[in-house]
């Protein structure tokens, strides 16, 4: 018996390779490439198949628009019971098309006392050089006190080249 288990660990790879060339010719899109790599390593009884092939892979990547502006937000805010309604115009001298974002920043204080701040994300967008007005109507809750709006991290992008001064 023990001469027909050392065949069959000897003859076990190679089927495992045969099987493996075998399902390849089946399916060719399967089947190794040009440049591919076999290596066999055997360690005691096990038998490790690595197959390696190179793969290339193409990315496009969008460039973004890459002028920063300088825009500013003016605008004024008051309490309507549960909302807080906000209204005003960003403003952007650097260049006409242009876009960006920013946070508007609502303080309020609770029947406790206590101030907590909500922020709202906003996004603006403008094709020509006229000011982007804006009206929110963002809900505070019920039995609070609007204290302040402040917006932050206000970021503006040229859609096109700045202009020159």
């Amino acid at each position: 018996m023990a001469p027909k288990l050392r065949s069959t660990r000897i003859v076990s790879p190679l089927l495992l390779l045969a099987f493996a060339a075998a399902a390849a010719a089946d399916d060719p899109k399967d089947a190794p490439q040009p440049g591919a790599r076999v290596t066999v390593e055997k360690d005691g009884s096990k038998t490790h198949v690595v197959v390696e092939q190179d793969v290339s892979i193409k990315l496009e990547i969008k460039q973004k628009p890459t002028a920063a502006c300088a825009a500013t937000a003016e605008f004024e805010y008051q309490q309507h019971d549960t909302v807080a309604h906000v209204a005003g115009a960003i403003e952007n001298t650097q260049c006409a098309a242009s876009s960006g974002d920013y946070v508007l920043a609502v303080s309020v204080r609770d029947a406790k006392g206590e101030l907590t701040t909500i922020e709202f994300p906003q996004q603006w967008a403008r094709s020509d050089d006229q000011s982007v007005k804006f009206t929110h109507d963002m809900p505070i809750g019920p039995n609070v006190d609007l204290v302040n709006v402040k917006t932050r991290r206000l970021r503006c992008t040229c859609t096109e080249a700045a202009e020159k001064p």
